[in-house]
């Protein structure tokens, strides 16, 4: 059987690219760990430009609605407790000093009041199209949007798209999760028009399903409810969808965990695609499809088999599925799982993070939560290679274990800070990144209120967050180690 005619490549007309405007610092990705770097650089003097794909800011917080800052309420500093305490002030929504959970849309407007303070210039709506570059140095980016091909000329540029797509396309090395497997991804969703009464008392009865719910712990969530406080619930519905193959599309091997933060309204977290990868268009969409597929069939086994949900129907569910691991830049340095477990203090550390690890690959699933913390050196935000540059959020130099905690939300965050504020002194000095002397940069963190150390965090944790150094920095509900069995991968076919 003849194959089929290879078509003639097709090449674009030259043309010279207009220029969107030059800067002194590029912000490329406006979500979690985006905007505070837009905001630390645009705070040390800097002229900012702030690039985002969306018509809104937030990335994996808004356009993915996860509500759950893991551990935010006891590892924050710097910008991280200034965007909380503003989010608490907003007054829509939990208060995150409470418990780890911001409202979405709160989000979106405490972030873009914030840019706007800080004189950062917003483009909305624009895609990331490549770099400009001299020799190995960065030096903007090019962009398309409705206002067609444009080039944003900068002295320093920061990475922060979630897929390292600045420092890809400028060359830099990475890698993809353990053996080129990555974690899988999850799109959330609301239901709302839940009787809360009624599923709590079917939780009484059926406590096999959930975790840790003791009488002690059901009455909390009775309590947190009636006050309208935000709270959140821990299962596994697996073996009851074992017996409704009638219902086509319900996920294998994932859990049922609802963050409450609406009345009668769940923010669920139960959806699971493996086998995808979140830089190739064509994985994406597969998982968007087969996602949305299994929100709508856990939807309708809800309303079939659990009381309480008879009414309920789906409010919301996200622009974009939420995307775990792709690409981690390699860096100056990699932090690793052995640094995690070991504590371990480098003496360049601009931030630190807690140890969670949170793996979901597809063969394990594993929650682990250790004592203390760990700095993260300021090698891991350079990436080899590549001059002008500096990288932050899920894309850090970092072992796959490693990204497991990294890629936690008020870790990201954090490592914004971190990345702008470096981007912006080296912009204003006429140096790379990598040229900027790291103990200037330490000053600065520390002057704008980040712990940029163990050292640092537990010199002042005593009076601003009344913590050990002895004590764990998360919570795990149940065991502090959790292996779930192997799960088959799940396609679209």
């Amino acid at each position: 059987m003849q194959g089929s005619p290879v078509s003639p490549p097709l090449f674009e007309p030259a043309r010279a690219l207009p220029e969107a405007g030059a800067y002194d610092v590029v912000v490329c990705g406006g979500g979690t760990s985006g905007f505070p770097a837009a905001v630390a650089a645009a705070r040390e003097g800097a002229k900012v430009a702030l690039i985002e794909r969306y018509g809104f800011l937030g990335g994996v917080p808004t356009a993915s609605i996860m509500p759950c800052w893991h551990g935010l309420s006891r590892h924050h500093s710097g910008l991280l407790t200034e965007f909380a305490q503003r989010v608490a002030d907003f007054d829509q929504g939990p208060n995150p000093f409470e418990n780890d959970h911001i409202e979405p849309e709160t989000a979106k407007m405490v972030m873009l009041e914030m840019l706007i303070e800080a004189g950062v210039e917003i483009h909305l709506h624009n895609w990331l199209a490549g770099v400009t570059r001299e020799g190995s140095r960065v030096t903007g980016v090019i962009t398309e949007s409705k206002s067609g091909r444009r080039v944003f000329r900068a002295r320093a540029v920061v990475d922060t798209t979630g897929d390292g797509d600045v420092a890809a396309a400028a060359g830099a090395d990475y890698m993809k999760g353990r053996d080129g497997k990555l974690q899988g991804m999850t799109l959330r969703f609301r239901i709302g028009h839940i009787d809360l009464a009624r599923y709590f008392a079917w939780m009484s009865e059926n406590r096999g399903f959930f975790r840790g719910i003791t009488d002690e712990r059901l009455a909390a969530l009775k309590s947190a409810a009636a006050a309208e406080k935000a709270f959140y619930i821990g299962a596994d519905f697996s073996p009851l969808y074992a017996e409704h193959p009638e219902i086509p599309n319900l996920p294998e091997g994932s859990y049922f965990n609802v963050s409450c933060l609406r009345p009668g309204e769940f923010s669920v977290n139960a959806t699971r695609i493996y086998g995808v990868d979140g830089t190739v268009e064509e994985d994406l969409t597969r998982a968007e499809i087969v996602s949305r597929r299994q929100a709508y069939a856990i939807w309708r086994f809800l309303r079939r088999r659990i009381p309480g949900f008879e009414k309920s129907m789906i409010v919301d569910v996200p622009a974009q599925i939420g995307v775990r691991e792709t690409r981690c830049i390699l860096g100056d340095h990699v932090l690793t799982e052995e640094d995690c477990r070991a504590n371990r203090e480098f003496p360049d550390s601009v931030m630190t993070t807690r140890i969670a690890f949170d793996i979901h690959d597809v063969d394990r699933y594993v929650i682990e939560t250790l004592k203390g913390v760990v700095d993260v050196p300021y090698g891991c935000f350079l990436p080899r290679g590549v001059e002008g540059i500096t990288v932050a959020g899920r894309t850090l130099s970092c072992d796959h274990v490693a990204n497991s905690t990294i890629r936690k939300m008020e870790t990201a965050f954090q490592s914004g800070q971190v990345a702008g504020t470096a981007a912006a002194l080296a912009a204003l000095a006429g140096v790379t990144p990598r040229e900027l002397p790291v103990s200037r940069l330490q000053a600065h963190l520390e002057k704008a209120g980040l712990y940029v150390s163990q050292e640092a965090r537990y010199r002042q944790s005593e009076v601003v967050l009344g913590r050990r150094r002895d004590e764990p920095t998360g919570i795990v509900a149940g065991k502090n180690v959790t292996v779930h069995e192997p799960r088959e991968a799940v396609s679209a076919a």
